[in-house]
């Protein structure tokens, strides 16, 4: 290698010399001919400034870690409250959860941090999805709240984010991150740079937080975020917050060893044609399933429409060349997986949405169909979707599952209510009200109390916090049967593993 640097060098020498006038290359020429070009003096295994100089720009570069150059950007770690320290000591007695945590973190951090750092805010902020969603694009809370950074549905069209039957802003990584930083920097100029204010008006509404400050005021107390009577969860919310932010920003401080995440982006923005299909997009990038609709989990039904027009993919930067030229060798007019169903004697929408996975909604919008009345011989459009993978339907269904269970109303008890007059007009059991609503099914109801209850055609998606003491001769694989959940899902809910012994007397959480 040393020797092909020192040839390159004399070549770009012998290249500066032809700068030179003519006369001067002429007066030279017998010269240069015939006398050899000096040789340096340099000492036994001394090496050339000019070789070393190449040889060492030919070295790769190593990569950096982006937790290594997070902590010199910290700016919020710094302060101290009993509330932290408490969150804190609870979070490193688990650090393979903090590993997990990280993990997670992985695919959407550098593109935030990137982002914040354009704006000149905290990068603690990029914590905040950790303490909302724990970074799941894909999560859905009972009180409507979605994606990576819990967008309400009116505040997040308040800030531009669509959501339509095929599309919803909120899982949008990118547009979600942008929406989410432009409400921060609104708090933060609403409650004058406080972060601490801004961060719990995020979570809990400005409208609330303003509300204790004036509280506060009139009793003569203080109206910093540690003096106000927040709701329980909003109390809990900025200090956990707070306390994972200087965990992982100074982790080696707490001696936590965390996975190693390079300081390159993660994902690359690729603009394609709608309509196209999520699932043959895998097949073009050859990208591993799971990474790729956890990238790009707006789309309810892994399609895009073609009155979207056009869609930003997020693509792994290592994938993102592979991808482009798939895209490129695409034939003309087949629309990234597109497929079309021939009308035959005795279809119906009904039974053709049935055969293909979807549903008469789907099929009238993307047809553009003012009724069900079709022709034989129709060609309809059918969505990419329609030759899904059990996978594929599993992935769905989650995404169905999580938006169809926010849908519950909520109930104020009248004179006369009782569960089963209330379980009646939803078209429910008197059970399922006492179960979504954590209370027995005998309890007396007060006038003006709220229920929450779902009505029937979404009742199978309803989900309810219930708190289990563990008994004698219980285990994970009973407690789950009991609720009819799944194993997996009471560890996760409970930070557990599948061998983690549980001790009569021991509380666990329960959604079913």
């Amino acid at each position: 290698m040393k020797r092909i640097a020192i040839v390159s060098l004399l070549a770009l020498t012998a290249c500066s010399s032809l700068q030179k006038n003519d006369s001067e290359i002429t007066d030279n020429h017998k010269a240069s001919r015939s006398e050899p070009l000096p040789t340096p003096d340099l000492a036994q295994d001394e090496v050339s400034p000019e070789v070393e100089l190449v040889t060492k720009d030919l070295t790769p570069a190593q990569p950096i870690n982006l937790w290594d150059e997070l902590s010199k950007e910290q700016t919020l770690t710094h302060i101290s409250n009993a509330r932290v320290a408490s969150h804190q000591k609870r979070f490193l007695r688990r650090t393979d959860h903090l590993i997990e945590r990280a993990n997670k973190a992985a695919p959407y951090l550098h593109y935030i941090i990137t982002e914040l750092e354009n704006r000149g805010m905290p990068v603690e902020l990029a914590f905040t999805p950790m303490v909302e969603s724990n970074f799941d694009p894909l999560a859905h809370s009972v009180v409507q709240a979605a994606g990576l950074w819990q967008f309400m549905p009116r505040t997040a069209k308040g800030f531009g984010l669509k959501i339509d039957q095929w599309y919803d802003g909120r899982r949008d990584v990118v547009a979600s991150t942008h929406a989410a930083l432009d409400y921060y920097e609104y708090l933060n100029k609403l409650f004058d740079g406080d972060w601490l204010l801004t961060v719990a008006a995020y979570n809990v509404g400005q409208g609330n937080v303003l509300k204790a400050m004036k509280r506060n005021r009139r009793q003569g107390k203080p109206t910093d975020y540690w003096s106000l009577k927040l709701p329980r969860e909003t109390m809990r919310h900025v200090p956990k917050w707070i306390a994972l932010s200087n965990i992982f920003l100074n982790a080696k401080n707490f001696g936590v060893d965390l996975p190693f995440i390079e300081n390159t982006p993660a994902f690359k923005e690729v603009t394609i044609d709608a309509p196209a299909n999520l699932m043959e997009l895998t097949k073009i990038a050859n990208i591993d399933k799971n990474v790729f609709y956890r990238l790009n989990p707006a789309y309810n039904k892994l399609f895009i429409p073609e009155e979207h027009g056009q869609a930003k993919i997020l693509v792994p930067t290592k994938n993102v060349q592979h991808f482009q030229k798939g895209i490129m060798d695409i034939e003309p007019g087949k629309a990234l997986g597109l497929l079309t169903y021939t009308v035959k004697s005795g279809d119906n929408l009904s039974t053709i949405a049935k055969k293909h996975n979807t549903s008469v909604t789907y099929l009238k919008s993307l047809n553009k169909l003012n009724s069900d009345f079709l022709k034989i011989g129709q060609i309809l459009k059918m969505p990419g979707f329609a030759n899904a993978s059990e996978h594929e339907l599993n992935f769905m269904a989650t995404l169905d599952k999580n938006r169809q269970r926010r849908r519950y109303q909520t109930y104020r008890v009248r004179s006369g209510d009782n569960l089963w007059s209330i379980g009646k007009r939803f078209g429910v059991s008197s059970a399922q009200v006492a179960r979504w609503n954590n209370i027995n099914k005998n309890s007396t109801l007060r006038i003006g109390q709220r229920l929450k209850v779902w009505p029937k055609r979404y009742s199978q998606f309803a989900s309810a916090k219930t708190s289990y003491k563990v008994r004698s001769g219980d285990s994970l694989s009973t407690i789950a049967r009991k609720f009819k959940v799944k194993v997996s899902d009471l560890t996760k809910w409970n930070r557990l593993n599948k061998r983690s012994i549980i001790r009569p007397g021991q509380t666990l959480t329960i959604y079913h």
